[in-house]
Protein backbone atom coordinates (compact mmCIF):
# COMPACT_ATOMS: atom_id res chain seq x y z
CA UNK A 1 0.00 0.00 0.00
CA UNK A 2 2.86 2.26 1.20
CA UNK A 3 3.99 2.25 -2.30
CA UNK A 4 1.21 2.48 -4.38
CA UNK A 5 0.86 5.86 -2.48
CA UNK A 6 4.24 6.85 -3.04
CA UNK A 7 3.71 6.02 -7.19
CA UNK A 8 0.19 8.14 -7.06
CA UNK A 9 1.18 10.77 -5.51
CA UNK A 10 4.95 11.22 -7.07
CA UNK A 11 3.84 9.83 -10.84
CA UNK A 12 0.18 10.20 -10.83
CA UNK A 13 -0.55 13.59 -9.04
CA UNK A 14 2.89 15.62 -9.26
CA UNK A 15 4.83 14.98 -12.23
CA UNK A 16 1.43 14.57 -14.49
CA UNK A 17 0.59 18.15 -13.53
CA UNK A 18 3.48 19.72 -14.33
CA UNK A 19 1.72 20.68 -17.71
CA UNK A 20 0.22 22.89 -15.56
CA UNK A 21 1.89 24.01 -12.28
CA UNK A 22 5.52 24.61 -14.30
CA UNK A 23 3.19 27.64 -16.59
CA UNK A 24 1.63 28.89 -13.74
CA UNK A 25 5.52 28.81 -11.60
CA UNK A 26 6.79 30.95 -14.86
CA UNK A 27 4.36 33.17 -15.53
CA UNK A 28 3.09 33.79 -12.02
CA UNK A 29 -0.26 33.91 -13.47
CA UNK A 30 -3.48 31.08 -13.31
CA UNK A 31 -5.44 31.30 -17.07
CA UNK A 32 -8.18 29.18 -16.16
CA UNK A 33 -8.73 27.98 -19.82
CA UNK A 34 -4.97 26.75 -19.48
CA UNK A 35 -5.46 24.93 -16.62
CA UNK A 36 -9.04 23.33 -17.66
CA UNK A 37 -7.26 21.90 -20.86
CA UNK A 38 -4.35 20.70 -18.70
CA UNK A 39 -6.79 18.90 -16.44
CA UNK A 40 -8.75 17.64 -19.26
CA UNK A 41 -5.21 16.22 -21.07
CA UNK A 42 -4.51 13.88 -17.62
CA UNK A 43 -7.45 13.03 -17.45
CA UNK A 44 -8.11 11.81 -20.90
CA UNK A 45 -4.78 9.86 -21.23
CA UNK A 46 -5.32 8.38 -17.72
CA UNK A 47 -8.79 7.15 -18.18
CA UNK A 48 -8.54 6.00 -21.53
CA UNK A 49 -5.11 4.37 -20.37
CA UNK A 50 -6.66 2.39 -17.72
CA UNK A 51 -9.90 1.60 -18.72
CA UNK A 52 -8.56 0.05 -21.81
CA UNK A 53 -5.95 -1.86 -20.32
CA UNK A 54 -8.39 -3.27 -17.94
CA UNK A 55 -10.53 -4.61 -20.73
CA UNK A 56 -7.66 -5.67 -22.59
CA UNK A 57 -6.71 -7.72 -18.90
CA UNK A 58 -10.56 -9.13 -18.50
CA UNK A 59 -10.60 -10.37 -22.05
CA UNK A 60 -7.52 -11.86 -21.90
CA UNK A 61 -8.10 -13.72 -18.67
CA UNK A 62 -11.85 -14.83 -19.61
CA UNK A 63 -13.13 -13.72 -16.90
CA UNK A 64 -16.80 -12.89 -16.60
CA UNK A 65 -16.51 -9.68 -15.38
CA UNK A 66 -19.31 -7.76 -17.43
CA UNK A 67 -19.67 -5.04 -14.78
CA UNK A 68 -16.22 -3.87 -14.66
CA UNK A 69 -16.50 -4.27 -18.40
CA UNK A 70 -19.12 -1.83 -18.26
CA UNK A 71 -17.78 0.42 -15.87
CA UNK A 72 -14.45 0.83 -18.41
CA UNK A 73 -16.80 1.78 -21.20
CA UNK A 74 -18.79 4.76 -18.80
CA UNK A 75 -15.01 5.66 -17.77
CA UNK A 76 -14.06 6.25 -21.91
CA UNK A 77 -17.94 7.54 -22.02
CA UNK A 78 -16.94 10.19 -19.12
CA UNK A 79 -13.49 10.89 -20.45
CA UNK A 80 -14.86 12.20 -23.95
CA UNK A 81 -17.40 13.83 -22.21
CA UNK A 82 -15.92 15.77 -20.06
CA UNK A 83 -12.96 16.37 -22.73
CA UNK A 84 -15.82 17.71 -25.00
CA UNK A 85 -17.40 20.03 -23.15
CA UNK A 86 -14.06 21.78 -21.52
CA UNK A 87 -13.04 22.22 -25.22
CA UNK A 88 -16.30 23.81 -26.36
CA UNK A 89 -16.11 25.92 -22.84
CA UNK A 90 -14.13 28.52 -22.03
CA UNK A 91 -14.76 30.34 -19.27
CA UNK A 92 -14.81 29.22 -14.96
CA UNK A 93 -17.38 26.41 -15.57
CA UNK A 94 -14.97 24.37 -17.50
CA UNK A 95 -11.97 24.95 -14.98
CA UNK A 96 -14.81 23.58 -12.73
CA UNK A 97 -15.38 20.68 -14.63
CA UNK A 98 -12.07 19.83 -15.64
CA UNK A 99 -11.29 19.99 -11.81
CA UNK A 100 -14.20 17.78 -10.73
CA UNK A 101 -12.83 15.22 -13.58
CA UNK A 102 -9.69 15.44 -12.38
CA UNK A 103 -10.90 14.39 -8.95
CA UNK A 104 -13.21 11.66 -10.04
CA UNK A 105 -9.90 9.98 -12.63
CA UNK A 106 -7.87 10.15 -9.24
CA UNK A 107 -10.62 7.62 -7.85
CA UNK A 108 -10.78 5.96 -11.23
CA UNK A 109 -6.65 5.43 -10.98
CA UNK A 110 -6.82 4.06 -7.66
CA UNK A 111 -9.85 1.66 -8.04
CA UNK A 112 -7.97 0.33 -11.68
CA UNK A 113 -4.61 -0.14 -9.70
CA UNK A 114 -6.02 -1.58 -6.32
CA UNK A 115 -4.87 -4.82 -7.25
CA UNK A 116 -1.69 -4.08 -9.25
CA UNK A 117 0.93 -6.71 -8.68
CA UNK A 118 3.77 -3.73 -9.98
CA UNK A 119 3.08 -1.27 -7.84
CA UNK A 120 2.94 -3.28 -5.05
CA UNK A 121 6.22 -4.95 -5.49
CA UNK A 122 8.60 -3.07 -3.74
CA UNK A 123 11.86 -3.31 -6.19
CA UNK A 124 12.29 -0.59 -9.23
CA UNK A 125 11.40 -3.57 -11.55
CA UNK A 126 8.19 -1.42 -12.05
CA UNK A 127 10.47 1.17 -13.31
CA UNK A 128 12.29 -1.00 -15.60
CA UNK A 129 14.96 -2.05 -13.61
CA UNK A 130 16.45 -3.03 -9.94
CA UNK A 131 18.65 -1.60 -7.68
Amino acid sequence: MKMKITFFILFYVVLGTTGITIPWLVNKAIVFSEVAIGLVTIITSTVCYNATEKILQIIEDKTNLKGKVFINIVALVFALVITIVVCLTDNIIALIISIIGYLLSCFFWWFQNWDNKNIENNSLSTLGGSV
